[in-house]
C-alpha cells in the first residue's frame, strides 16, 4: 500500500512540474515585457522633456550693436540650428551643458542666459557678440539711393582685418556704375552692395551693412562691416 501511494504521488508531481515551469516562464515573460515597456516609456518621456527644454531656446535674437540685425534659433532633433538671417547660413550646435552649446567644425560657442523665471533672454555668441531674445522681429526694409560712378570710386581698395588669433584677413572693394562689390580674398566670394547714404551700403539679399569712415581730409580710411568688424584700408 505504501509503494502504491508513493507511486501515485510521484505521478501527480510529474503532472504538476511542467505546469509550474510554464507558469514560471509566463511570469518571467510578462515581467520582462512590462519592464521593457516601462523603460521605453521612461526614455520616451525623457526625449519629450529634452525636446521641450531645447524648444525654450527657439526664437529670434537681436544683435545688441545693431537693432536691424537678427538671427534665428530652431531645434532639429537633439541639436540647435542657428540661422544667420542676413545671409541664410545655418550652423549646427551640440549641447555641452544646460546653457552651453558648441559647433566643433568652426569652434563656435553659444552661451545662453536665463532670467529669474527660467526664461531664455540672451545668447553670447563666439565669446564676443551679445544677442537679446525678442518677440518683435520685423525684417528691415532699406531704401537705396543713387551715387555716381565717381562717388563710388573713392571706396575702392584693399582692406585688412586682424582676427582674434592674430591672423590677418583681406578683402577687396571694387566700384561699378551703380554699386560696389566686396570680394573676400580668403575664399573668393563676392557680395554686391548698394548705397543707402553717402557712406553707408547694404546687401539686398543678405541684410549685410557696410559703413565707411573718412579722415579729416575726406579720404576713406576704414570700413565697419556688420556694425562690428573694423577693416583698415591699405595704402597701395
Amino acid at each position: 500500500m505504501k509503494m502504491i501511494n508513493s507511486k501515485k504521488k510521484l505521478v501527480g508531481n510529474r503532472h504538476k512540474f511542467p505546469f509550474a515551469l510554464s507558469l514560471a516562464f509566463l511570469i518571467y515573460f510578462i515581467g520582462n515585457s512590462l519592464n521593457a515597456q516601462s523603460i521605453q516609456k521612461q526614455e520616451t518621456q525623457k526625449e519629450i522633456k529634452d525636446t521641450q527644454l531645447l524648444k525654450s531656446f527657439e526664437g529670434y535674437y537681436q544683435f545688441q550693436n545693431d537693432k536691424n540685425t537678427f538671427l534665428q534659433i530652431i531645434v532639429k532633433g537633439s541639436n540647435l540650428i542657428l540661422k544667420q538671417l542676413w545671409d541664410g547660413k545655418e550652423i549646427v550646435f551640440v549641447q555641452k551643458s544646460e546653457l552651453e552649446f558648441f559647433n566643433e567644425k568652426e569652434s563656435f560657442p553659444l552661451k545662453f542666459t536665463k532670467d529669474q523665471n527660467g526664461a531664455i533672454t540672451q545668447v553670447f555668441a563666439f565669446d564676443r557678440d551679445l544677442w537679446n531674445k525678442t518677440e518683435d522681429y520685423k525684417p528691415v526694409i532699406k531704401k537705396e539711393i543713387h551715387l555716381s560712378p565717381q562717388q563710388l570710386k573713392v571706396f575702392e581698395g584693399k582692406y585688412k582685418f586682424q582676427f582674434e588669433k592674430g591672423e590677418d584677413s583681406f578683402l577687396q572693394i571694387t566700384a561699378t556704375d551703380d554699386h560696389i562689390v566686396l570680394k573676400q580674398l580668403w575664399d573668393g566670394k563676392e557680395i554686391k552692395f548698394v548705397p543707402e547714404s553717402d557712406l553707408e551700403f547694404f546687401c539686398k539679399e543678405q541684410s549685410f551693412p557696410l559703413k565707411f569712415i573718412k579722415d579729416k581730409n575726406g579720404n576713406i580710411i576704414q570700413m565697419l562691416a556688420f556694425n562690428r568688424d573694423l577693416w583698415e584700408r591699405i595704402k597701395e
